[in-house]
């Protein structure tokens, strides 16, 4: 097996938007599913995701910035 470089596997943020995108459709699911318990956790670990991506704009448009 050949080892890839970490670029190749760098997310960008519209990946990991996308992706909290996609999760919160299954959060809905599983709420019209009768599973509130595993959507409200779903959801809680989305909104953290969401605040680290903020974080890192954040820190993106300082680094532009200077």
């Amino acid at each position: 097996m050949t080892k890839q470089s970490a670029d190749s596997k760098t997310a960008t943020a519209a990946d990991i938007e996308r992706s909290i995108l996609a999760l919160n459709k299954m959060a809905e699911r599983l709420c019209g599913d009768g599973r509130e318990a595993e959507a409200k956790a779903l959801l809680d670990a989305l909104d953290a995701l969401n605040r680290a991506l903020d974080c890192i704009r954040g820190g993106e448009s300082r680094r532009v910035l200077h």
